[in-house]
């Protein structure tokens, strides 16, 4: 800590891990047996877990779920999603996340990455705020 009661910046910006819990997460890739697919530009899916809920974007349409975290698995429980209809691409977006967004999911958290899933579906966030103090 500096002298003026103000602690320096980190020296090692990755080595800091964005708390899951409380930050917005962007989707960036999606993976299935096909390979990993980025998002469409123009499409937008995020991912909030906040107060025991999960609060999701799937770049379609928006819902929630009842969720508990545990060390490396994600519980969540019946998605509630608005039932608006969309362009096939942003429709083939959501098809993705909720096939990946039910029941107990494994995660896995590295910096301002964060992975869910399995090996044969798996939803890659990224985070572009800074983590909580």
């Amino acid at each position: 800590m500096l002298d003026d009661g103000v602690s320096p910046p980190d020296p090692d910006p990755a080595s800091v891990v964005w708390p899951l819990e409380g930050t917005t997460w962007i989707l960036t890739e999606m993976r299935d047996g096909d390979g990993p697919r980025a998002v469409p530009a123009g499409i937008t899916s995020t991912f909030e877990i906040t107060d025991g809920h999960l609060h999701v974007d799937t770049g379609c349409n928006t819902g929630h779920a009842s969720v508990s975290v545990s060390v490396d698995t994600i519980q969540i429980g019946p998605m509630a999603l608005t039932r608006m209809m969309c362009p096939d691409v942003a429709m083939n977006v959501e098809a993705a996340v909720t096939a990946v967004l039910q029941g107990s999911i494994p995660y896995l958290l590295s910096a301002d990455v964060l992975a869910v899933g399995t090996a044969t579906r798996l939803l890659v966030y990224r985070s572009d705020l800074p983590p909580a103090a």
